[in-house]
């Protein structure tokens, strides 16, 4: 079995996060304005069709959200998640966009958010000097999970899972990422 990439990568971006989680704690999680987040790990994906699916498979993930906090508690984003594999020259990618509203319970780091979009499947093959890909688009829906350190007023970091899941005309698939995520919030001073 090959070692999967994502897995060394998540490992050295957690023991980077760990000195500012560290020093984290003495900023309040304020939470109103813009916000721009990315978040990098790995996670698990399969397809299923009717009467049957595929072993879970692993692979890179990642995200990108941005939106606008009308209150301390609810932000609204656009959200997007992704699980991407690569073998043999084969590149599969399922992905999620979606409007999502985020629930941030308390005064805590807490973030809860979910969301309903379009979801795709992307497959990109490479034959010699011919790259041959196809695309198919439906009903994506995303639900996740984090908790933010704040590391300074504006910037936070920390845990995050997402999943995400999409239907396709003859299929569907699911995809389940963990990993790092930075949130940057531009709070008016």
């Amino acid at each position: 079995m090959r070692p999967n990439g994502a897995v060394p990568m998540l490992a050295m971006l957690v023991g980077l996060a760990c000195p500012s989680a560290a020093l984290a704690g003495s900023y309040e999680q304020t939470r109103h304005g813009w916000l721009l987040g990315i978040g990098i790990g790995g996670g698990s994906a399969s397809l299923s069709i009717p009467d049957a699916s595929t072993n879970r498979e692993g692979g890179f993930a990642g995200s990108l959200r941005a939106g606008y906090a009308f209150t301390p508690e609810i932000s609204l984003e656009l959200n997007s998640n992704a699980w991407v594999k690569e073998q043999n020259g084969t590149t599969v990618t399922f992905s999620v966009s979606a409007v999502a509203l985020n629930y941030y319970p308390g005064a805590s780091g807490l973030v809860l958010r979910g969301g309903v979009g379009v979801g795709s499947v992307d497959l990109s093959s490479s034959f010699g000097n011919t790259t041959y890909s196809s695309s198919e688009s439906g009903l994506g829906l995303t639900v996740g999970a984090a908790y933010e350190f704040r590391v300074t007023r504006r910037f936070a970091i920390g845990p995050q899972i997402d999943f995400g899941w999409t239907d396709q005309t003859d299929y569907n698939t699911n995809h389940i990422n963990g990993g790092l995520g930075f949130t940057w919030y531009f709070i008016p001073r």
